[in-house]
């Protein structure tokens, strides 16, 4: 049976605010969950949604004040916090407390967070949806770009569309890779107007332990768009210590 997790909890986890034992019961939930991870997904959307619509509110000892949204949630959170995090701790896998060592322990713990992953989301009217890799979209289709690092420390974010035009989208200027947030997933703060380029536009999201030249990634972008014969690789050819993530979409033209 599925628990239901409140969406306090989910808050309280997203800002890193719940005991140790119960942000693990929730990471193994969200790796189980598809729903779940949605859930959480929206809930950054949407603060990020109000932190541009309010972005000069008043601050409090050179901090942002919290948004009305997030006031309502923390009063609220004191009466439901303590009973959540029991209920999660009980619902933890019996595999996240095996003894040190074990393999399943560790097959569990990968869950979360061990690869990085790219995420892409269309503005609609009634807010913005997640798209899933291979989706059809639109010319004019405002979208943005999400990643989660996966732990790698540095990386950088690029498309190449139906054209064989390369864009950089993060970093949005300069020529290396930028450090990288941690966290489930971080989105762009610049939203990605989709023109008519036709076919498949496909992204990718190239990471590295170390800080690294952007032009050799580039290079091997534009190689590829110049070579593609209608179709993009799955994969760039990069210089050794650089993994890479891939997401595509396709262009359907409106009628």
């Amino acid at each position: 049976m599925k628990r239901k997790v409140p969406d306090v909890v989910l808050e309280r986890y997203r800002l890193k605010e719940l005991p140790e034992n119960s942000a693990r019961a929730v990471e193994a939930m969200l790796a189980a969950d598809p729903e779940l991870q949605a859930r959480l997904d929206a809930l950054e959307i949407s603060d990020d949604e109000i932190h541009r619509q309010y972005r000069n509110r008043i601050t409090l000892h050179d901090k942002p004040a919290p948004s009305p949204r997030t006031m309502l949630r923390f009063a609220v959170a004191a009466f439901v916090v303590a009973a959540a995090s029991i209920v999660l701790i009980l619902a933890l896998p019996r595999t996240l407390t095996s003894p040190a060592g074990d393999v399943s322990t560790e097959r569990a713990k990968g869950l979360v967070g061990s690869r990085p992953s790219l995420s892409i989301y269309r503005r609609t009217a009634a807010g913005s949806e997640r798209l899933a890799d291979g989706d059809l979209v639109h010319a004019g289709d405002l979208l943005r770009v999400g990643y989660a690092s996966g732990g790698r420390p540095f990386g950088l974010i690029l498309s190449i569309d139906g054209r064989g035009a390369v864009t950089m989208h993060l970093p949005p200027a300069g020529d290396r890779a930028v450090a990288l947030e941690p966290g489930r997933n971080i989105l762009l703060d610049a939203a990605y107007e989709l023109d008519d380029a036709p076919r498949i536009e496909r992204f990718y999201f190239v990471t590295g332990n170390d800080a690294f030249a952007a032009g050799p990634v580039m290079q091997a972008a534009r190689r590829v768009a110049g070579e593609r014969g209608g179709t993009l690789p799955p994969a760039l050819s990069l210089p050794a210590g650089l993994d890479q993530v891939t997401f595509a979409i396709q262009k359907e033209e409106r009628k």
